[in-house]
Protein backbone atom coordinates (compact mmCIF):
# COMPACT_ATOMS: atom_id res chain seq x y z
CA UNK A 1 0.00 0.00 0.00
CA UNK A 2 2.64 2.19 0.82
CA UNK A 3 4.47 1.47 -2.22
CA UNK A 4 1.82 2.11 -4.16
CA UNK A 5 1.23 5.85 -2.84
CA UNK A 6 4.84 6.36 -3.51
CA UNK A 7 4.69 5.38 -6.69
CA UNK A 8 1.97 7.71 -7.33
CA UNK A 9 3.56 10.41 -5.90
CA UNK A 10 6.10 10.25 -8.06
CA UNK A 11 4.30 10.27 -11.11
CA UNK A 12 2.66 13.11 -10.50
CA UNK A 13 6.03 14.43 -9.77
CA UNK A 14 7.22 13.89 -13.16
CA UNK A 15 4.09 14.66 -15.09
CA UNK A 16 4.35 18.33 -12.90
CA UNK A 17 7.62 18.91 -14.04
CA UNK A 18 7.13 17.68 -17.86
CA UNK A 19 4.72 20.42 -17.95
CA UNK A 20 7.11 23.04 -16.59
CA UNK A 21 9.72 22.30 -19.28
CA UNK A 22 7.14 22.37 -21.68
CA UNK A 23 6.21 25.73 -20.63
CA UNK A 24 9.72 27.09 -19.93
CA UNK A 25 10.67 25.73 -23.67
CA UNK A 26 7.53 27.12 -25.31
CA UNK A 27 8.37 30.81 -23.61
CA UNK A 28 12.18 30.32 -24.77
CA UNK A 29 10.95 29.82 -28.96
CA UNK A 30 8.18 32.39 -28.22
CA UNK A 31 11.45 34.89 -26.71
CA UNK A 32 13.62 33.38 -29.90
CA UNK A 33 11.26 34.57 -32.19
CA UNK A 34 10.28 38.39 -30.83
CA UNK A 35 13.91 39.01 -30.91
CA UNK A 36 15.14 37.46 -34.34
CA UNK A 37 15.99 39.85 -36.67
CA UNK A 38 13.00 40.17 -39.74
CA UNK A 39 13.92 39.64 -43.56
CA UNK A 40 13.59 43.34 -44.49
CA UNK A 41 13.26 45.21 -41.30
CA UNK A 42 10.39 47.61 -41.40
CA UNK A 43 8.73 45.38 -43.97
CA UNK A 44 6.32 43.59 -45.09
CA UNK A 45 6.86 40.58 -42.18
CA UNK A 46 7.95 43.17 -39.68
CA UNK A 47 4.29 44.56 -38.63
CA UNK A 48 3.09 45.59 -35.50
CA UNK A 49 0.15 43.20 -35.41
CA UNK A 50 2.07 39.92 -36.58
CA UNK A 51 4.00 39.83 -33.43
CA UNK A 52 0.65 40.99 -31.20
CA UNK A 53 -1.91 38.63 -31.95
CA UNK A 54 -2.27 35.01 -31.92
CA UNK A 55 -3.97 32.62 -33.78
CA UNK A 56 -4.39 31.02 -37.47
CA UNK A 57 -4.99 34.85 -38.85
CA UNK A 58 -4.31 38.01 -37.66
CA UNK A 59 -5.82 41.12 -38.98
CA UNK A 60 -3.96 44.74 -38.90
CA UNK A 61 -3.41 47.84 -40.91
CA UNK A 62 -2.68 51.66 -40.55
CA UNK A 63 -3.94 55.05 -41.62
CA UNK A 64 -2.64 58.29 -42.48
CA UNK A 65 -4.13 62.11 -42.06
CA UNK A 66 -2.56 65.04 -43.83
CA UNK A 67 -2.91 68.66 -43.78
CA UNK A 68 -0.88 70.92 -46.14
CA UNK A 69 0.23 74.66 -46.94
CA UNK A 70 1.70 75.86 -49.94
CA UNK A 71 2.94 79.05 -51.47
CA UNK A 72 4.20 78.66 -55.02
CA UNK A 73 4.91 81.91 -57.35
CA UNK A 74 3.35 84.45 -54.75
CA UNK A 75 -0.08 82.67 -54.43
CA UNK A 76 -0.94 80.73 -51.19
CA UNK A 77 -3.75 77.53 -52.09
CA UNK A 78 -5.05 77.70 -47.99
CA UNK A 79 -4.99 75.05 -46.24
CA UNK A 80 -6.61 71.58 -47.07
CA UNK A 81 -6.50 67.88 -45.18
CA UNK A 82 -6.65 65.09 -46.82
CA UNK A 83 -7.65 61.12 -45.55
CA UNK A 84 -4.83 59.86 -47.57
CA UNK A 85 -4.46 56.14 -46.49
CA UNK A 86 -6.59 53.26 -44.76
CA UNK A 87 -4.48 50.27 -45.38
CA UNK A 88 -5.48 46.53 -43.98
CA UNK A 89 -3.33 43.69 -43.63
CA UNK A 90 -3.77 39.94 -43.23
CA UNK A 91 -1.18 37.54 -42.53
CA UNK A 92 -2.13 33.90 -42.46
CA UNK A 93 -0.05 31.01 -41.14
CA UNK A 94 -1.75 27.51 -43.28
CA UNK A 95 0.81 24.93 -41.64
CA UNK A 96 4.74 25.27 -40.75
CA UNK A 97 6.65 27.54 -43.32
CA UNK A 98 3.40 28.51 -45.25
CA UNK A 99 2.18 31.83 -44.92
CA UNK A 100 0.12 33.56 -47.27
CA UNK A 101 0.30 37.52 -46.45
CA UNK A 102 -1.58 40.67 -48.07
CA UNK A 103 -2.04 44.66 -47.61
CA UNK A 104 -5.28 46.24 -49.22
CA UNK A 105 -4.55 50.06 -49.63
CA UNK A 106 -7.71 52.26 -49.65
CA UNK A 107 -6.76 55.89 -50.36
CA UNK A 108 -8.14 59.26 -50.55
CA UNK A 109 -11.38 58.14 -48.65
CA UNK A 110 -12.10 54.95 -50.54
CA UNK A 111 -11.36 57.16 -54.22
CA UNK A 112 -8.85 54.43 -54.93
CA UNK A 113 -8.93 50.73 -54.05
CA UNK A 114 -5.86 48.40 -54.66
CA UNK A 115 -4.16 45.01 -53.64
CA UNK A 116 -0.54 46.37 -52.69
CA UNK A 117 0.75 42.78 -52.16
CA UNK A 118 -0.80 39.68 -51.79
CA UNK A 119 1.68 36.46 -51.86
CA UNK A 120 2.00 33.09 -50.64
CA UNK A 121 5.54 32.00 -49.17
CA UNK A 122 6.44 28.68 -48.52
CA UNK A 123 9.68 28.12 -47.19
CA UNK A 124 11.83 25.25 -47.57
CA UNK A 125 14.49 26.91 -45.10
CA UNK A 126 16.43 30.26 -44.32
CA UNK A 127 18.39 30.41 -47.52
CA UNK A 128 15.63 29.18 -49.97
CA UNK A 129 11.98 30.46 -50.16
CA UNK A 130 9.63 30.37 -52.73
CA UNK A 131 7.26 33.39 -53.06
CA UNK A 132 4.62 34.46 -55.99
CA UNK A 133 1.58 36.51 -56.13
CA UNK A 134 1.42 40.48 -56.09
CA UNK A 135 4.89 40.92 -55.36
CA UNK A 136 6.19 44.51 -53.32
CA UNK A 137 9.20 44.73 -55.69
CA UNK A 138 12.71 44.49 -54.42
CA UNK A 139 13.84 47.43 -56.03
CA UNK A 140 15.42 49.84 -53.38
CA UNK A 141 15.28 49.74 -49.73
CA UNK A 142 12.16 52.57 -49.69
CA UNK A 143 9.67 50.32 -52.02
CA UNK A 144 10.22 47.60 -49.15
CA UNK A 145 9.54 49.60 -46.38
CA UNK A 146 7.32 52.95 -46.97
CA UNK A 147 4.30 52.84 -44.43
CA UNK A 148 3.44 56.36 -43.11
CA UNK A 149 3.61 55.32 -39.36
CA UNK A 150 7.10 54.12 -40.29
CA UNK A 151 8.69 57.00 -41.98
CA UNK A 152 10.12 59.71 -40.13
CA UNK A 153 8.91 62.56 -42.79
CA UNK A 154 5.57 63.30 -44.48
CA UNK A 155 6.42 62.27 -47.81
CA UNK A 156 8.41 59.48 -49.79
CA UNK A 157 11.40 60.51 -51.16
CA UNK A 158 11.42 62.17 -54.37
CA UNK A 159 13.36 59.53 -56.08
CA UNK A 160 11.06 56.61 -54.67
CA UNK A 161 7.97 57.65 -56.55
CA UNK A 162 9.65 59.44 -59.64
CA UNK A 163 12.40 56.90 -60.83
CA UNK A 164 11.49 53.69 -58.84
CA UNK A 165 8.24 54.61 -58.64
CA UNK A 166 7.10 53.44 -55.46
CA UNK A 167 4.55 51.68 -54.37
CA UNK A 168 5.34 49.07 -57.46
CA UNK A 169 4.01 46.23 -57.22
CA UNK A 170 4.22 43.61 -59.46
CA UNK A 171 2.68 40.04 -60.23
CA UNK A 172 5.54 37.17 -60.18
CA UNK A 173 7.57 34.42 -59.11
CA UNK A 174 10.66 33.95 -57.39
CA UNK A 175 12.71 33.05 -54.59
CA UNK A 176 14.43 34.55 -51.37
CA UNK A 177 16.61 33.62 -48.64
CA UNK A 178 19.26 34.82 -45.91
CA UNK A 179 22.90 34.04 -45.57
CA UNK A 180 25.05 34.53 -42.16
CA UNK A 181 28.63 34.77 -42.77
CA UNK A 182 29.33 35.37 -39.42
CA UNK A 183 27.82 35.40 -35.71
CA UNK A 184 26.68 38.91 -36.74
CA UNK A 185 26.09 39.75 -40.39
CA UNK A 186 23.97 38.60 -42.48
CA UNK A 187 23.24 38.80 -46.35
CA UNK A 188 19.84 38.73 -48.01
CA UNK A 189 18.50 37.68 -51.32
CA UNK A 190 15.14 38.11 -53.81
CA UNK A 191 14.40 37.64 -56.94
CA UNK A 192 11.78 37.21 -59.10
CA UNK A 193 10.11 37.14 -62.71
CA UNK A 194 7.55 39.87 -63.05
CA UNK A 195 5.42 41.34 -65.51
CA UNK A 196 7.64 44.51 -65.82
CA UNK A 197 6.32 47.85 -67.03
CA UNK A 198 4.68 48.86 -70.26
CA UNK A 199 4.54 51.20 -73.36
CA UNK A 200 2.91 53.86 -70.93
CA UNK A 201 6.42 55.22 -69.87
CA UNK A 202 6.16 57.49 -72.99
CA UNK A 203 2.60 57.32 -74.06
CA UNK A 204 0.54 58.40 -71.29
CA UNK A 205 2.18 61.89 -71.10
CA UNK A 206 4.44 64.50 -73.14
CA UNK A 207 7.62 63.28 -71.19
CA UNK A 208 9.01 59.98 -69.84
CA UNK A 209 7.23 58.65 -67.00
CA UNK A 210 8.72 55.67 -65.82
CA UNK A 211 5.75 55.99 -62.85
CA UNK A 212 3.27 56.00 -65.66
CA UNK A 213 4.35 52.52 -66.99
CA UNK A 214 3.40 50.63 -63.95
CA UNK A 215 1.49 47.67 -65.10
CA UNK A 216 -2.28 47.91 -63.99
CA UNK A 217 -3.42 44.14 -65.78
CA UNK A 218 -1.94 42.03 -63.30
CA UNK A 219 -3.47 39.46 -64.89
CA UNK A 220 -1.08 39.24 -67.87
CA UNK A 221 2.41 40.82 -69.70
CA UNK A 222 1.34 43.08 -72.61
CA UNK A 223 4.60 41.94 -74.30
CA UNK A 224 4.20 37.90 -73.17
CA UNK A 225 8.04 38.68 -71.98
CA UNK A 226 9.15 38.83 -68.30
CA UNK A 227 10.75 41.28 -66.64
CA UNK A 228 13.16 40.51 -63.50
CA UNK A 229 13.99 42.44 -60.49
CA UNK A 230 15.95 41.38 -57.50
CA UNK A 231 17.63 42.90 -54.55
CA UNK A 232 20.70 41.76 -52.39
CA UNK A 233 21.38 43.67 -49.23
CA UNK A 234 24.97 43.00 -46.70
CA UNK A 235 23.98 43.66 -43.05
CA UNK A 236 27.64 43.71 -41.50
CA UNK A 237 25.98 43.82 -37.90
CA UNK A 238 22.49 45.05 -36.55
CA UNK A 239 21.49 48.74 -37.18
CA UNK A 240 23.72 49.27 -40.38
CA UNK A 241 22.86 47.44 -44.38
CA UNK A 242 24.18 48.15 -47.70
CA UNK A 243 21.71 46.89 -50.49
CA UNK A 244 21.77 46.60 -54.38
CA UNK A 245 19.24 46.09 -56.76
CA UNK A 246 18.01 46.23 -60.59
CA UNK A 247 14.79 45.68 -62.69
CA UNK A 248 15.49 44.51 -66.34
CA UNK A 249 12.64 44.13 -68.57
CA UNK A 250 11.37 44.86 -72.32
CA UNK A 251 8.31 47.56 -71.82
CA UNK A 252 6.82 47.83 -75.44
CA UNK A 253 4.90 45.63 -77.44
CA UNK A 254 7.37 44.19 -80.15
CA UNK A 255 5.80 40.51 -81.07
CA UNK A 256 2.30 39.63 -82.10
CA UNK A 257 1.41 35.94 -82.99
CA UNK A 258 5.34 35.51 -83.58
CA UNK A 259 5.76 38.36 -85.84
CA UNK A 260 8.25 40.94 -84.74
CA UNK A 261 6.32 44.50 -85.43
CA UNK A 262 8.47 46.66 -83.33
CA UNK A 263 11.87 46.91 -82.07
CA UNK A 264 12.55 45.65 -78.62
CA UNK A 265 12.87 48.59 -76.05
CA UNK A 266 13.71 47.98 -72.60
CA UNK A 267 13.93 49.87 -69.55
CA UNK A 268 16.38 49.16 -66.76
CA UNK A 269 16.80 50.82 -63.18
CA UNK A 270 19.53 50.22 -60.84
CA UNK A 271 19.39 51.57 -57.28
CA UNK A 272 21.76 51.50 -53.84
CA UNK A 273 20.67 52.12 -50.39
CA UNK A 274 22.56 52.60 -47.39
CA UNK A 275 21.51 52.88 -43.69
CA UNK A 276 23.03 53.23 -40.43
CA UNK A 277 21.93 53.97 -37.12
CA UNK A 278 22.95 54.88 -33.29
CA UNK A 279 21.25 55.47 -30.81
CA UNK A 280 21.57 59.07 -31.61
CA UNK A 281 20.85 59.05 -34.91
CA UNK A 282 20.00 57.08 -38.32
CA UNK A 283 21.35 58.33 -41.26
CA UNK A 284 19.51 57.10 -45.24
CA UNK A 285 20.72 57.50 -48.34
CA UNK A 286 19.82 55.93 -51.44
CA UNK A 287 20.41 56.24 -55.13
CA UNK A 288 18.51 55.11 -58.57
CA UNK A 289 19.70 55.21 -61.72
CA UNK A 290 17.59 54.63 -65.02
CA UNK A 291 18.11 54.12 -68.70
CA UNK A 292 14.75 53.90 -71.09
CA UNK A 293 15.37 53.02 -74.94
CA UNK A 294 13.28 55.67 -76.99
CA UNK A 295 12.22 55.59 -80.39
CA UNK A 296 14.53 57.21 -82.43
CA UNK A 297 11.90 59.56 -83.89
CA UNK A 298 11.41 60.64 -80.41
CA UNK A 299 15.21 60.83 -79.26
CA UNK A 300 15.70 64.58 -78.01
CA UNK A 301 11.90 64.97 -77.05
CA UNK A 302 12.01 61.99 -74.64
CA UNK A 303 14.52 61.25 -72.05
CA UNK A 304 16.56 58.37 -71.88
CA UNK A 305 18.40 58.70 -69.16
CA UNK A 306 17.24 59.54 -65.34
CA UNK A 307 18.55 59.64 -61.78
CA UNK A 308 17.59 60.72 -58.39
CA UNK A 309 19.40 60.53 -54.69
CA UNK A 310 18.15 61.45 -51.16
CA UNK A 311 20.07 61.65 -48.01
CA UNK A 312 18.03 61.56 -44.67
CA UNK A 313 19.15 62.22 -41.09
CA UNK A 314 17.05 61.64 -38.15
CA UNK A 315 18.23 62.56 -34.46
CA UNK A 316 15.42 61.30 -31.31
CA UNK A 317 15.44 63.26 -28.42
CA UNK A 318 13.27 63.82 -25.32
CA UNK A 319 12.92 60.11 -24.51
CA UNK A 320 10.37 59.77 -21.88
CA UNK A 321 9.72 63.30 -21.60
CA UNK A 322 6.01 62.99 -21.85
CA UNK A 323 5.11 61.20 -18.40
CA UNK A 324 1.66 58.88 -19.73
CA UNK A 325 3.66 57.73 -22.08
CA UNK A 326 6.78 55.86 -20.91
CA UNK A 327 8.31 54.79 -24.26
CA UNK A 328 7.72 58.46 -26.11
CA UNK A 329 9.88 60.01 -27.98
CA UNK A 330 10.56 63.42 -30.29
CA UNK A 331 12.77 63.45 -33.33
CA UNK A 332 14.00 65.81 -35.93
CA UNK A 333 14.87 64.69 -39.42
CA UNK A 334 16.49 66.34 -42.42
CA UNK A 335 16.25 65.38 -45.93
CA UNK A 336 17.98 66.57 -49.05
CA UNK A 337 16.15 64.82 -52.48
CA UNK A 338 16.95 65.69 -56.07
CA UNK A 339 15.66 64.11 -59.52
CA UNK A 340 16.97 64.78 -63.02
CA UNK A 341 14.30 63.77 -65.58
CA UNK A 342 16.67 64.21 -68.28
CA UNK A 343 20.88 63.64 -68.08
CA UNK A 344 20.87 65.22 -71.47
CA UNK A 345 19.73 68.26 -70.06
CA UNK A 346 20.70 71.25 -67.81
CA UNK A 347 17.31 71.45 -66.31
CA UNK A 348 14.51 69.49 -66.33
CA UNK A 349 15.18 68.49 -62.21
CA UNK A 350 13.27 68.88 -58.92
CA UNK A 351 15.34 69.76 -55.80
CA UNK A 352 13.79 69.50 -52.13
CA UNK A 353 14.63 70.46 -48.96
CA UNK A 354 12.71 69.02 -45.87
CA UNK A 355 12.89 69.82 -42.52
CA UNK A 356 9.83 68.22 -39.82
CA UNK A 357 9.88 67.81 -36.18
CA UNK A 358 8.22 64.39 -35.23
CA UNK A 359 6.52 63.02 -31.55
CA UNK A 360 5.92 59.22 -30.87
CA UNK A 361 4.23 58.62 -27.83
CA UNK A 362 4.39 55.42 -28.62
CA UNK A 363 6.52 53.38 -31.57
CA UNK A 364 3.61 52.61 -34.03
CA UNK A 365 1.85 56.17 -33.69
CA UNK A 366 3.73 59.28 -34.97
CA UNK A 367 2.44 63.36 -35.17
CA UNK A 368 4.88 64.85 -37.94
CA UNK A 369 5.58 68.48 -38.61
CA UNK A 370 7.02 69.35 -41.83
CA UNK A 371 8.71 72.18 -43.60
CA UNK A 372 9.93 72.15 -47.45
CA UNK A 373 11.33 73.96 -50.15
CA UNK A 374 11.02 72.82 -53.74
CA UNK A 375 13.08 74.17 -56.93
CA UNK A 376 11.52 72.80 -60.06
CA UNK A 377 13.58 73.47 -63.05
CA UNK A 378 11.89 72.91 -66.40
CA UNK A 379 13.39 71.62 -69.77
CA UNK A 380 15.02 75.19 -70.27
CA UNK A 381 16.26 75.13 -66.96
CA UNK A 382 13.80 78.11 -65.61
CA UNK A 383 13.19 77.49 -62.07
CA UNK A 384 10.32 77.67 -60.05
CA UNK A 385 10.41 78.15 -55.98
CA UNK A 386 7.86 76.83 -53.46
CA UNK A 387 7.64 76.03 -50.23
CA UNK A 388 5.06 74.01 -47.91
CA UNK A 389 3.80 73.59 -44.37
CA UNK A 390 2.40 69.64 -43.77
CA UNK A 391 1.29 68.45 -40.53
CA UNK A 392 0.67 64.20 -40.87
CA UNK A 393 -0.68 61.77 -37.80
CA UNK A 394 -0.74 58.19 -38.34
CA UNK A 395 -0.78 54.82 -36.81
CA UNK A 396 -0.28 51.21 -37.21
CA UNK A 397 -3.03 49.22 -35.40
Amino acid sequence: MQKSSSCKILKTAVAFLTVCVSHVAAAQQDSIQQVQKPFVPGGIYDKPFITRLGGKTALGGYMDVIGGFERAAGVNEGWSFEARRFNLFTYSVLADGIIVTSEIEIEHGGEEIKLEYGLLDIEFNEALNLRGGMILSPLGKTNLVHDSPKLELVERPLMATEVIPSTLSEAGLGFFGAFYPSDQSRLTYEIYTVNGFNEDIIEATARTTIAEGKNKLFEEDNNGEPAFVGRMAFSPVFGTEVGGSFHYGAYNVFRIEGVDTDERRTVSIIAFDVEHSEPWIALQAEYATASIQIPSSLRGVFSEKQEGYFVQATLPFGEDMVPRWQRSRFAFSFRYDFVDFDKDLVGDSHSRITAGLNFRPIQDAVLKFNYEQNWIADRENNVDRSVRFLVSLASYF
